[in-house]
């Protein structure tokens, strides 16, 4: 019991360094890849930010709960891996997940509601989102800048372990994710001083208008 919980804070730390709708997405599937798309969609606040009309919230909402399930089936091929396995499996995963969700919004979102998800999806997977190739490709990273990056990215999830235990309290847990949130901003300020200037002026223009991403309450709350 205590090797999964071992396991799932691992998983789960990757979550919240990429932030809150990561968290939220997996419940403590790793976002190596970053937040995914289909599960971004279905969240309310997005939801009005990309003006959904009433049939396409609801084919988000169903295309969430697939995604959902998928993750959880995912969730378990990860267990027994030692973690630079996980980690690669994990952004391998969500890679695709993203790819298959990206496909599946295309039928039912208009061309500038998805290029706006994109642009919360990239505000939301922190440091994280320079794994992406797509995203690589363009900012043009160099070898040298992907690996400092991913330095950054991983002291950053070093200086994370030891903040959740299985015994905490709701205000230990609460201090624990005040601190994962300093860990991330300062990871992703960190990279960014890694880019030059016209790579930082495209990634400012891929993330776009900063949106305040909201959580929705759980289901039992």
């Amino acid at each position: 019991m205590r090797s999964l919980f071992r396991t799932m804070v691992g998983l789960g730390l990757v979550a919240m360094l990429a932030g809150p709708a990561a968290a939220q997405q997996g419940r403590g599937f790793g976002r190596g890849g970053g937040g995914n798309l289909a599960t971004l969609a279905a969240n309310t606040g997005v939801q009005k930010e990309l003006k959904l009309d009433d049939q396409q919230v609801e084919k988000a909402k169903d295309l969430a709960e697939k995604t959902r399930e998928k993750m959880q089936q995912t969730r378990e091929s990860l267990q027994g891996l030692d973690q630079e396995e996980r980690r690669a499996k994990q952004q391998e995963i969500s890679r695709e997940m993203n790819t298959s969700s990206l496909k599946a919004l295309g039928e039912f979102l208009k061309p500038e509601q998805i290029a706006r998800l994109k642009q919360i999806s990239y505000q939301q997977r922190g440091v994280s989102a320079f794994n992406d190739p797509e995203i690589a490709k363009k900012l043009n990273l160099t070898d040298t800048q992907k690996s400092e990056i991913q330095t950054i990215a991983q002291e950053s999830m070093e200086g994370a372990r030891g903040l959740f235990s299985q015994d905490q309290s709701p205000e230990e847990r609460e201090a624990a994710m005040k601190k994962i949130n300093e860990l991330r901003k300062a990871a992703l300020s960190k990279a960014e001083t890694k880019l030059n200037d016209e790579q930082q002026k495209t990634w400012k223009e891929l993330l776009g208008a900063p949106f305040e991403y909201k959580p929705d309450p759980r289901p039992n709350n």
